[in-house]
């Protein structure tokens, strides 16, 4: 994709929530209700068609809407204060991290040699690698984080779970 493409894509969102921000208010919605719904239409088509990660969209659709004064700051950053909302956050930063450092790979390639000798043997140690991280991570959510550990398994004998062709792998 071209420099310009990408530029393009990540227009469109801005596009998207100009045009949703300045078209006449439904009946029955108050102004900052249709704004916060342009916001966040914006955000999500964004995600939809990768223009930004998630984590990009959600900060900016937070950040526009304190600064346009559709929301007040302590109200749209007050799901922050919550320490569940936090622990998922800081799980997911953390697996990414993981993925990105080649960690992710290293664990799970170490895993395949110690249990790899059968696919019960590997649906072992990811349940032991579950359990090994639960006292840390208490929610089911965050601990969705091992799946950097599980995914990079197959990338290390060229297959990739995301592709069609691969899909089979997915199924481990």
């Amino acid at each position: 994709m071209s420099n310009s493409q990408a530029r393009l894509k990540q227009a469109f969102p801005f596009g998207l929530a100009i045009v949703i921000w300045f078209a006449p208010v439904p009946e029955g919605l108050t102004v900052p209700a249709w704004h916060l719904f342009a916001v966040f239409v914006s955000a999500i088509a964004s995600v939809l068609v990768g223009a930004f990660p998630l984590l990009t969209s959600t900060t900016l659709a937070v950040g526009a809407t304190v600064l346009t004064g559709t929301v007040a700051p302590a109200k749209a950053f007050g799901g922050f204060a919550n320490a569940s909302v936090l622990l998922v956050v800081i799980a997911f930063l953390v697996a990414k991290a993981v993925v990105k450092s080649g960690l992710g790979r290293r664990i799970s390639l170490f895993m395949v040699s110690l249990f790899g000798r059968s696919s019960l043997g590997l649906a072992y140690s990811i349940v032991i690698t579950d359990a090994l991280i639960a006292p840390a991570f208490p929610s089911n959510t965050a601990r969705g984080g091992v799946i950097p550990l599980c995914c990079p398994s197959p990338k290390g004998v060229d297959h990739d779970p995301m592709t069609p062709r691969d899909a089979d792998w997915a199924a481990i």
